[in-house]
């Protein structure tokens, strides 16, 4: 088999970076996925006579959900790309309202995520490509580099979309922050409620709606860091927006009960 990995082109200014450009970082989310899809499908060929009732659907159902997890990859990746959510309708055969409803929660949670799959892992995206160039030369020897072929790291390095990245990375980084205080608010608020007070109530949801305005502000700054997904970026600040609003008007009528 092709190594892969002697001839990987990587970005050309100062160290590897251990993740790429969001739009790189979907490509090969979607590619990673695929490529599970594959070895599943064909560890899933029914070669074996003694197999327990049930099995052969069992396994084809795992197949139906893995491949839905590819189409949903598919669509965060069509966003980075600024496909908008028309065409994505077009292209699914169906209306932008229903292919929004389908698919937002899945571009949602990819950029909750920071827009990289690879988030938690010390190894470098890079490396995730050329296991996936090598997972697919091993049916294409004549293309040892069909992921990486088509990464902006390697055709277009130190490009301008890498420090487009940069900005969205510490907004996530605030984020993690916040939602780490929305926990423990919630956290402390189910203690709160087994007692017969309503001002410390009151108090924490205060501060909760503080927490969500300040959430919502992150994403108002990431509607022009990552143009990509400025969409999505906006309706959530909308969607914090009305959360902060809800905890304000709670605690409001807790306070109210006090007088």
């Amino acid at each position: 088999m092709t190594d892969t990995t002697d001839t990987l082109a990587a970005p050309a200014v100062g160290e590897t970076p251990l993740r790429l450009s969001p739009r790189d970082e979907s490509r090969l989310a979607l590619a990673s996925t695929v490529s599970l899809l594959g070895e599943r499908a064909l560890d899933a060929t029914p070669v074996h006579e003694d197999i327990e009732p049930g099995d052969v659907l069992r396994t084809a159902l795992d197949l139906l959900t893995r491949a839905e997890q590819v189409v949903a990859r598919a669509v965060v990746a069509e966003r980075e790309r600024g496909t908008t959510w028309e065409q994505i309708g077009a292209a699914a055969g169906t209306t932008r309202q229903s292919a929004h409803e389908k698919w937002h929660p899945d571009v949602r949670a990819w950029a909750a995520n920071g827009r990289s799959s690879f988030s938690d892992s010390t190894k470098s995206s890079l490396e995730f490509a050329a296991e996936a160039d090598a997972a697919y030369a091993r049916l294409h020897p004549t293309e040892p580099h069909a992921v990486t072929s088509g990464l902006d790291a390697v055709r277009f390095p130190g490009s301008q979309a890498y420090e487009q990245a940069l900005p969205g990375a510490t907004l996530h980084s605030r984020l993690q922050v916040l939602r780490e205080e929305t926990r423990a608010l919630n956290t402390e608020l189910k203690r709160l409620n087994t007692e017969d007070n309503p001002s410390p109530v009151a108090d924490n949801r205060a501060a909760m709606a503080q927490n969500e305005e300040a959430i919502a502000s992150v994403y108002d700054q990431l509607v022009t860091a990552e143009l990509a997904l400025a969409e999505e970026h906006r309706g959530e600040a909308e969607r914090y927006r009305g959360y902060a609003q809800s905890n304000r008007d709670y605690a409001a009528t807790l306070r109210g009960k006090e007088v």
